[in-house]
């Protein structure tokens, strides 16, 4: 029992000496460990505060620019010199397989949040746990840290670019045509086009500069639009039918240089039905690289030269051939004078910006408006369609004049021309009142009549002036007195007379 006793106690100091042995190394190794930890983090310290922390770590980029070593200053200034190096690479602007070259520099290209990125280059091994502070700059040693960068542009400059580069790539839809070759109707297909989407295509380019372009010449395909043709071969098969037609004599003149120009620029258009036609909108620009020239026209009262004179004449001939078709006038202007190539009302004034000839295709198919100037001069407008009128119908028009004004002559001096000069000013012509009546028969008897329009004609009166001045006082007198009568023989006599006293 003892013997037992004993031995239990022996063990348990030996339990005891070997708890403490334990006890000993484990503080031993935990006293090493923390020893060796202080040591390594005291060695990364040092590492890592060898750094400056105004300035970036050795090979750290933003982008192309090596930065190493500057302050958020110097990289600044360095990241926007690189960029100044490759100002001149070209973006082509693509329309389908035709390109417009725009460069960097004209785009007014920048790094994005330039200063943003600087800061984070400088920054960058300097934040963190020591660790991993030292592992970031440590691994500097085998490979260099980019900061990605991303550009901006001046979205007006690239806009304003876009439409001047790019648009007048654009191909515009065309429309399918058509012509009368005397016995029936010579048509051509329609094809689409395409137009740039300016605000598409600013946001592409935008995005690509933000995110893909890499300081080399690129590439960027701009949004697109279809545009559609508006008239389709298909709706020209329904021209069948001549609907009205109407000739002119064209005269004579630098006039009718005008007239041809403009009936040209109207020949061949096609009116949709719905859709109103303007003369002023189809043969605008009046202006000398338009094909126009000087040519008679009325002013004030007055008969001048004017660019593009004679045009009235074409929306006359037009007017009445629209009348004869039946089509709606929407929008029609007497002159202020009357005119010889057509009797009173039956006229249509264009004067750019105050006066235009209008109507509307009130048919359910489109219209073929055809217009030409023979070899004899004569100005013809010939209207096609499906004609949809009852067999047996026809239309005339008559032109009424209600009152007649005539014009006045009037002699006055004028002082600072010799005796004999006689100038006139004024047109002489009469003015009046007139109206136009629509006359509709069936199958040759008047059904109906009714008034088109109203017009009234101003007078243009005529001045003279007479001749006064003479070294001879004595026929001065004689010319201004007898101005006065204002009789037109007893002028001319004293004229003769005061000649001979001169």
């Amino acid at each position: 029992m003892a013997a037992r006793k004993k031995k239990r106690e022996l063990s348990e100091k030996a339990q005891k000496r070997i708890r403490q042995r334990n006890l000993h190394v484990g503080i031993t190794v935990i006293a090493a460990i923390v020893i060796i930890f202080s040591v390594i983090q005291f060695t990364l310290w040092r590492y890592v505060s060898k750094v400056d922390e105004e300035h970036i770590c050795k090979n750290v980029f933003i982008g192309k620019t090596d930065v190493s070593g500057m302050t958020k200053e110097e990289a600044v200034k360095a990241v926007n010199n690189t960029l100044g190096d490759y100002r001149n690479k070209q973006l082509v602007l693509k329309v389908k397989d035709q390109g417009a070259d725009v460069s960097i520099e004209e785009m007014g290209a920048e790094v994005e949040n330039i200063d943003k990125l600087a800061k984070k280059a400088v920054g960058y091994g300097k934040n963190g746990s020591i660790w991993s502070r030292y592992q970031k700059i440590h691994n500097l040693d085998k490979k260099k840290y980019v900061i990605d960068e991303s550009f901006k542009v001046d979205e007006a400059k690239l806009r304003e670019l876009i439409q001047e580069r790019a648009v007048p790539l654009e191909q515009k839809a065309v429309n399918a045509s058509a012509s009368y070759n005397g016995s029936g109707f010579d048509l051509t297909d329609e094809a689409e086009g395409y137009t740039v989407d300016v605000d598409k295509s600013v946001k592409k380019i935008k995005n690509f500069m933000n995110k893909k372009w890499n300081y080399e010449d690129a590439e960027v395909e701009l949004k697109l639009d279809t545009e559609e043709p508006t008239i389709k071969k298909a709706d020209l098969e329904s021209l069948q039918d001549e609907l009205g037609s109407y000739t002119t004599n064209a005269g004579w003149g630098d006039r009718v240089q005008n007239i041809r120009r403009a009936t040209e620029l109207i020949n061949g258009t096609v009116v949709m039905p719905g859709e109103e036609f303007s003369v002023e909108q189809a043969t605008l620009p009046y202006t000398e690289e338009n094909g126009y020239v000087a040519g008679s026209a009325y002013e004030n009262g007055q008969i001048v030269e004017s660019i593009g004179g004679g045009l009235c004449q074409v929306s006359t001939t037009l007017y009445n051939a629209v009348l004869y078709a039946e089509l709606e006038v929407t929008r029609r202007a007497p002159h202020s004078m009357s005119v010889s190539y057509v009797e009173p009302s039956r006229d249509a004034m264009i004067a750019e910006g105050i006066s235009d000839f209008k109507f509307v295709n009130n048919y359910d198919t489109p219209i073929l408006i055809e217009g030409y100037i023979d070899g004899n001069n004569q100005l013809g407008f010939y209207i096609y369609g499906k004609d949809t009128r009852a067999a047996g119908h026809s239309v005339e028009f008559e032109s009424e004049t209600l009152e007649t004004t005539e014009y006045t002559k009037k002699y006055v001096e004028d002082t600072e021309s010799a005796i004999g000069s006689q100038e006139t000013e004024g047109a002489g012509m009469d003015g009046s009142t007139a109206r136009l009546w629509k006359v509709t028969y069936e199958n040759g008897e008047e059904v109906s009549r009714e008034v088109i329009n109203n017009s009234t004609y101003q007078t243009s009166d005529v001045t003279v002036k007479v001749g006064t001045k003479s070294d001879n006082a004595e026929a001065t007198k004689l010319v201004e007195e007898v101005i006065a009568t204002q009789d037109q023989e007893k002028i001319n006599a004293a004229i003769s007379k005061a000649s001979a006293l001169k």
